[in-house]
């Protein structure tokens, strides 16, 4: 498997006396994206696939990206971590495996959102208003632009 240009040998490999195994999960907010289980920590990091409480750049649900998103989930879930690090994350939050169902709730908010959105500014504003005190709306308006380019 090769991992951000390097290959992760397809054994795992151990790292101070714990195996590490890279899983490729597809799509999430971007292509061709990977989590990392150290099964002896109970331990996913979970990438772009979990976001920890903010909010979620979903520039590339359309044409499948949605589902897409959803069956990296399902791979990370079925992984049954007791403790999940997203790279996205709200620091003053433990790294939880409820992350999995949150991303899971806020895209279909979003898919929601988007279906009664006629451009970019009443997505940003309706899926703000669906989670208010998410970190970095910024995310939203990066999606809203790509959602609704021209």
């Amino acid at each position: 498997m090769t991992v951000h240009g390097s290959v992760f040998p397809a054994g795992g490999l151990m790292l101070d006396g714990h195996e590490l195994y890279a899983h490729e999960v597809g799509h999430s907010d971007t292509d061709d994206t990977s989590v990392l289980h150290v099964p002896a920590l109970d331990l996913v990091v979970a990438g772009d696939v979990v976001y920890n409480n903010v909010h979620q750049f979903v520039g590339e649900v359309r044409d499948g990206g949605l589902d897409a998103w959803h069956r990296a989930l399902d791979a990370v879930e079925a992984l049954r971590p007791g403790f999940v690090v997203a790279s996205h994350k709200d620091v003053r939050r433990p790294d939880l495996p409820s992350d999995i169902g949150e991303t899971r709730r806020y895209l279909d908010a979003a898919a929601e959102v988007l279906d009664r959105s006629a451009d970019a500014t009443s997505f940003f504003h309706g899926l703000k208003r669906r989670y208010p005190d998410r970190v970095n709306p910024w995310a939203i308006w990066l999606s809203a632009r790509r959602l609704f380019e021209s």
